[in-house]
């Protein structure tokens, strides 16, 4: 007899405490409150407090703030652009994008130059016809580990590519 009380027990006490729970949520907004033209403040402290402790997560969009120049005072280059390890060949690839702003119709002349921890560099020259928009670097013998940095130097100058 005792499992026989006991469970009506248990679920009045389930019962009362999803009541609790229930009525300790805030209420949904009424209409009016919808209508209002000011912002609440707490979702503006919390989005505020949030952006000023955390990294940044905005990489590779044109409407992300670009990093300060490196080192050496090279600017990064156009958002596009981009490098990472190769699922093709082991090493890494290097995306370069020309930018729409540029003169398609020239044709012109890029070179990738990866940088590696070691002090020992790779790079190749590619020629980029009139009209092409996108090329592809690739780079067989080099481990993503052991990159320190990657430029591309063109027509418009040099920059650096933001990688993994």
């Amino acid at each position: 007899m005792a499992n026989a009380t006991g469970l009506p027990v248990i679920l009045t006490i389930g019962c009362l405490g999803l009541a609790a729970c229930a009525s300790s949520q805030p209420s949904a907004p009424n209409a009016s409150a919808r209508s209002s033209t000011s912002p609440p403040t707490t979702l503006h402290t919390t989005v505020a407090q949030n952006t000023a402790t955390s990294t940044p997560t905005c990489v590779g969009l044109s409407t992300c703030t670009p990093p300060p120049p490196d080192a050496e005072g090279n600017p990064p280059c156009y958002y596009s652009d981009g490098w990472r390890a190769s699922i093709q060949d082991g090493g890494i690839e290097v995306w370069y994008f020309r930018e729409p702003s540029s003169n398609l119709s020239k044709p012109d002349q890029v070179t990738a130059v990866v940088r590696m921890k070691d002090g020992t560099a790779a790079s190749q020259i590619a020629d980029v016809d009139a009209g092409a928009q996108v090329h592809r670097f690739g780079f067989p013998g080099i481990d993503q580990s052991a990159v320190q940095e990657v430029l591309l130097t063109s027509s418009g100058g040099q920059c650096f590519v933001i990688g993994p």
